[in-house]
């Protein structure tokens, strides 16, 4: 049992470095050294799905660039500000300060508190900062405030003078939208989503990714039942092509396959961890792994991705005509 709680813990924390999350994060790598060599700050913002390694890759970043502490001095080259949800400016400007180890992040007025951001932030060295979850910026108030929000960012990066990432949901995009000189500054953006490749369909790379991450469990796929484009399609249906999706779905048949015994990791399996670990309702023509399957996203009322935010679509004949 406890062999196979490690497998599932390491799988758990296993970093899914697919190409975007390596293309955002040479392109921070790329605005922090054009910084170094240049002091042109270059911005960028980086839209992702829930679960699709926003935080992992900010993680990734402080790691690579660690806080330095000395007796007199603290640097901080990366900056990671998790934006509080439904932030205000002021409680955006409180956490910032908070970040920069102010001991009294909450005392002032907005402009007060901007002058010790602008003064931490060159004191403690930050190269560039990276805000986790910011279109909490974009859930608060209606267009004017949302303006006011954009209009407080612009100050911030043309005050501090390096480069910032803004990374959110795809939500994020419209608080932008509203502020035509914030757009301007963050012209440079990203998507961490499945379904950007050209040489690939959206349904081939999941599996590519299924196979991947089925690599690292000790209890193996069973490829001829699996490997197949049918089941690609599955798959994709399954986790709306959606990262986290695909390593819930597969950790959850690791868990169960060791429960009960199994000795692979097949598509029976699969459709039984589809009903209790992602969509209780889905049964029958609503369980991707079932013959019946009718092949559409599950978005519907109810089911378990209608959220709003857009996803790519797929690209396949099959799909399509259903």
């Amino acid at each position: 049992m406890n062999s196979e709680y490690e497998a599932f813990m390491k799988f758990d924390n296993e970093l899914i470095e697919f190409p975007q999350f390596v293309r955002a994060q040479e392109a921070i790598e790329d605005s922090l050294a054009l910084y170094r060599a240049t002091k042109v700050a270059e911005h960028l913002l980086v839209l992702g799905e829930s679960g699709t390694g926003k935080s992992s890759l900010c993680r990734r970043l402080v790691d690579r660039y660690p806080r330095q502490r000395t007796a007199e001095l603290d640097t901080c080259p990366v900056l990671y500000v998790p934006t509080p949800p439904a932030a205000s400016i002021s409680g955006m400007a409180t956490a910032m300060l908070e970040c920069l180890g102010d001991p009294w992040p909450t005392a002032g007025n907005t402009v007060e508190k901007m002058d010790r951001i602008t003064h931490l932030h060159k004191r403690c060295g930050v190269e560039i900062t990276l805000f986790d979850e910011a279109q909490h910026l974009h859930d608060r108030g209606q267009a004017a405030t949302h303006y006011l929000v954009g209009d407080w960012i612009k100050s911030f990066v043309d005050k501090t003078a390096k480069p910032s990432v803004f990374l959110g949901l795809p939500r994020l995009e419209n608080l932008l939208q509203v502020n035509e000189q914030l757009r301007r500054r963050f012209s440079r953006r990203m998507q961490l989503a499945l379904g950007r490749s050209r040489d690939l369909t959206i349904y081939d790379e999941c599996l590519q990714l299924f196979f991947s991450l089925g690599q690292s469990l000790p209890i193996p796929l069973d490829v001829a039942n699996l490997a197949s484009a049918d089941t690609a399609m599955r798959i994709y249906y399954a986790t709306d092509g959606r990262i986290a999706y695909v390593k819930k779905l597969l950790g959850a048949a690791f868990r169960q396959a060791s429960r009960t015994g199994c000795e692979v990791i097949d598509r029976e399996l699969l459709e039984d961890v589809f009903t209790h670990e992602i969509f209780h309702g889905g049964i029958g023509a609503l369980n991707p792994f079932n013959a019946g399957f009718e092949f559409r996203r599950l978005d519907r009322g109810g089911e378990p991705f209608q959220r709003g935010d857009a996803v790519t679509a797929p690209r396949s004949r099959r799909g399509a005509a259903r």
